[in-house]
């Protein structure tokens, strides 16, 4: 079985000194793309992209051929790479998707959690508040509720049911980020929770 795929959650933003080059570029541009930063359906031009993150080419063209095989870039020919753009199909499989596989991780959790992953669970349930119009808070909300998703399908012990969960969860939120649907109730999210 193969490695599960790091969610948007668990990207951050500094170089690692643990972590490969084409990881850390892979991660970098996974988080940028997630995050409205690169907007849908934005060109990717390689030349600025290594500019931009210090690198070569080769690390570069690495993550953006991971980044298709998630569906988060295309490459074009005669254009090269542009971010996926975002479609109201794919967002209602997402929906579909996310209602059919989350219940089942909450039964496995319910059934398999440790009271570690209890602890964890019940450390992560409280959302945090969001004005209107705060970019920065909606990002905070939008990493907490992942967090706590993260956690629940840990607690699942099914690592490849945690990529199915994170990965539909990051492309989930990713409209939001760039302000589209947005819900911020953090009591309705905590009591779901």
């Amino acid at each position: 079985m193969g490695t599960v795929r790091p969610s948007l959650v668990e990207l951050i933003e500094e170089r690692e000194s643990g972590k490969s080059l084409p990881e850390w570029v892979y991660g970098t541009l996974k988080r940028r793309i997630l995050t409205g930063e690169l907007f849908p359906g934005e060109r990717l031009l390689e030349k600025d992209l290594c500019e931009d993150l210090g690198v070569s080419r080769t690390p570069l063209r690495e993550a953006l051929n991971r980044l298709g095989n998630e569906d988060l870039v295309v490459f074009r020919p005669h254009c090269g790479y542009v971010t996926a753009p975002l479609s109201v199909a794919e967002f209602r499989h997402l929906q579909d998707l996310r209602m059919i596989v989350e219940g089942r991780v909450a039964a496995l959790a319910a059934v398999r959690a440790t009271e570690e992953d209890l602890r964890r669970l019940r450390a992560t349930m409280e959302m945090p508040e969001v004005g209107a119009g705060d970019d920065t808070a909606f990002a905070a909300f939008c990493r907490a509720n992942a967090q706590f998703h993260l956690e629940l399908v840990r607690a699942a012990h099914n690592p490849m049911m945690e990529g199915i969960v994170m990965t539909a969860l990051d492309k989930y939120q990713r409209p939001a980020y760039i302000g589209i649907g947005r819900v911020t109730e953090p009591e309705k999210a905590s009591r779901c929770h």
